[in-house]
Formats: structure tokens, C-alpha cells, sequence
């Protein structure tokens, strides 16, 4: 009798555990069916499982950095931006190998002759002199695949330091320096005064060269235009994918140098880039008549010193000290502050002392007279 009590009660121990297992099991079926019902099919962003509308935190939207605002976007998770294999250090776009592997060429133009290969420009620095007068400085990533460059004109020392700042070589017609100082550039100097046979010559004063003549120039006097390290640049660029946006609408940049020498950049809407017009007109590419823009708008506001000497007069810019200025892209803009570093690096940094991250793209840089920041429009 008691063998048969303690058999009974093993199989009432076991029907227990297996209720128990049943239970659990029905529990785990159901809670699947019901998380089947929540979420919805591939390609859906509705429903508790879909993707939500993004914000500034979201990686495939547009990004609120440097103090600005961003617009909410709708963007699938699953989504990725390609990145490409070899990238412009001067704009962070997509470019080839040989540009990749070819250090960028500054030269030194005329603001107010015609120009060839502004619109190839991948930085566009405007830099003001005595009288209200301007020099362009133009960064090129592939000159020479350009037909004609130009026109040249004279560079000065303090100038020279601005190509450094971008990696660049100096190409420019001659040296007007008045005040007496020697140049501290790192980079390979080519002062194309000396070449008068690789030169076209226009109305009697537009110089001009092709980018086969400037590449035979290289060959002839051995300089390797062969890139071997890529310079620290002023700002950084976003990640792919990404948009930076300014926290005040900016449409329109009017820098009056002059009133014979006026800059504007007008903002287009369906490029997405700024339109730069020289006194009231675009300032177009005799190449193929294309009208200069720029994707990046930088305004720096910089001490000027003009000289008065027996050899005439120079303004120069302190362009290796600091100071505030802006920076405009997507009709947005956000205050700014320039400086150069210990190691002599030109360095854009937003308002709480981060470097500042820009749109990739290429870029006009405008300094101005510290003195005169007042006169700048933006609208």
C-alpha cells in the first residue's frame, strides 16, 4: 500500500510539471502572434516596429551642428550612403584617382579681368587691397586638364601663406609687394613672369595660360605635383548623407569692397548653391560659360594695415592672426570665429571653440575689412 501512495503521487507531481510546461509554451506562441501583428512588412514605416520621423540625432537626416537648427526628415534605417573611393580633401566630394593623387594649384587672378577656370574651383578666397580693388585667389584640383587659366596677376608675400593653408602650389605673374618682408611659404612658388613663351596675352594686359602649358612648366623645371601629405584644411567636412544647417536665413551676401567692386552671392534654391555676381552681373567661366558657385560661403572679418612708403602704398590683411566672421550654406547662416593655430594652421571654429563642420562642397572664402564689418549685408 505504501509503494502504490508514493506512485500515485509521482504522477500527480508529473501532470503538474507538464501543465506548467504547456502554460508556458501556449504563452511564448501567443506574445510571437501578437509582436507579428505590431510589426509591419518590409518597406513600411508606419506601425510600432517601422521607422520613425528622424531629428537632429538621426544619421541619415539633416544635422543640426555648429549652434543651428535642422529640419526633420523621414529616412529608412536600412538606407546607406556610399562612400566613395577617393575624395577631394579641399571639397569632400567624390573625385578621381589623378585628382586624388595631384596637390591643387593656387593662382593668383585678377577679380575684375574675364576669368577661365573659376568655375573648376574647388576654394575661391577674395581678398581686398588698397583702393577697394580685390585679388582672387583660386584653388584648382585639376588644372591641368583646363584649356586656359587666367588672368594672372601679381601676388605679395602675406598672400603667399594663404596657398599654405590649403596645401596648394603658388601660380601667379610677378611679386608687387611695396613694404619690405620676407615670404614665409612652404610651398612651391611658380612665378609664371619668367615663361613668357607658355603665356596668351589679351587686350594687352590679361595673361593667360593652358593647363598643358602649365603642366609642361612643371615637367621642365622637375616639380613633382605629386601629393604626399593631405594638409589639415579649416574645417571638416559632415558624414555622408548628412546636411548642415545655420539658425538665421542668409539668401544673400553683399560684400561692397567697393562701390566699383561689389561681391554678392545670391543664393539658388534649385542648386542649392550660391551665385557669385561682380557689380551686378554673374561672374562667369570663359571656358563654357558657366557662372561661378559655390556650395560654402565664408565671410572672415580680418585687421588690415595700410603702408605708405616712396614706392607707393599696400594694404595687407593679417590673414595669419584672427578674428569673427560667418559661414553660409543651404540659405543658412551661423556666426563663426577664425584663427591660425601654433602650428601655423588656418582653423574655423564654431562658437563654443569646436572646429567647424561644413557641407561637402566647394567654397568662397571673402575676408574683409575688420574696421568696415558693419557694411557687409546679409539678408
Amino acid at each position: 500500500m505504501k509503494d502504490k501512495k508514493y506512485g500515485n503521487l509521482q504522477r500527480m507531481i508529473a501532470a503538474i510539471l507538464l501543465g506548467v510546461v504547456l502554460i508556458f509554451m501556449i504563452g511564448i506562441v501567443a506574445n510571437g502572434w501578437q509582436e507579428n501583428q505590431d510589426t509591419p512588412t518590409d518597406g513600411e514605416n508606419s506601425g510600432e516596429g517601422g521607422n520613425k520621423t528622424g531629428d537632429a540625432d538621426n544619421p541619415d537626416g539633416d544635422t543640426a551642428v555648429n549652434g543651428g537648427t535642422a529640419d526633420n526628415n523621414t529616412q529608412n534605417k536600412n538606407d546607406t550612403q556610399k562612400i566613395p573611393e577617393f575624395i577631394n580633401y579641399l571639397t569632400g566630394t567624390e573625385c578621381t584617382e589623378e585628382e586624388y593623387m595631384q596637390i591643387p594649384f593656387a593662382f593668383m587672378l585678377d577679380s575684375g579681368a574675364p576669368l577661365y577656370g573659376i568655375s573648376d574651383s574647388s576654394v575661391a578666397i577674395e581678398i581686398p587691397i588698397e583702393n577697394g580693388e580685390t585679388r582672387l585667389l583660386l584653388i584648382s584640383a585639376d588644372a591641368f586638364s583646363l584649356g586656359k587659366l587666367g588672368s594672372f596677376t601679381y601676388t605679395r608675400d602675406y598672400m603667399l601663406g594663404i596657398s599654405d593653408y590649403f596645401g596648394a602650389m603658388s601660380v601667379f605673374y610677378g611679386k608687387d609687394d611695396v613694404v619690405e618682408y620676407g615670404s614665409d611659404a612652404k610651398g612651391t612658388l611658380i612665378d609664371l613672369s619668367g615663361y613668357g613663351d607658355s603665356l596668351y596675352h589679351e587686350n594687352g594686359k590679361h595673361i593667360y595660360i593652358s593647363g598643358e602649358g602649365l603642366k609642361d612648366i612643371c615637367a621642365t623645371e622637375n616639380i613633382d605635383n605629386e601629393i604626399y601629405r593631405f594638409p589639415s584644411i579649416p574645417y571638416t567636412f559632415s558624414d555622408f548623407g548628412k546636411t548642415v544647417l545655420g539658425n538665421t536665413d542668409a539668401t544673400k551676401v553683399t560684400l561692397p569692397y567697393a562701390s566699383s567692386n561689389e561681391t554678392v552671392l545670391s543664393f539658388d534654391r534649385e542648386s542649392q548653391r550660391y551665385i557669385l555676381y561682380k557689380d551686378g552681373k554673374e561672374k562667369k567661366d570663359m571656358l563654357n560659360s558657366t557662372a561661378a558657385s559655390y556650395t560654402n560661403v565664408f565671410v572672415l572679418f580680418a585687421d588690415t594695415v595700410t603702408y605708405e612708403t616712396s614706392r607707393g602704398t599696400e594694404t595687407v590683411v593679417d590673414t595669419a592672426g584672427k578674428g569673427s566672421g560667418y559661414y553660409i550654406s543651404m540659405g543658412k547662416m551661423i556666426e563663426i570665429r577664425w584663427k591660425t593655430d601654433k602650428s601655423g594652421n588656418l582653423v574655423f571654429e564654431d562658437l563654443n571653440g569646436d572646429k567647424l563642420t561644413v557641407n561637402r562642397g566647394n567654397s568662397y572664402i571673402g575676408y574683409y575689412k575688420s574696421s568696415h564689418s558693419g557694411s557687409v549685408v546679409i539678408e
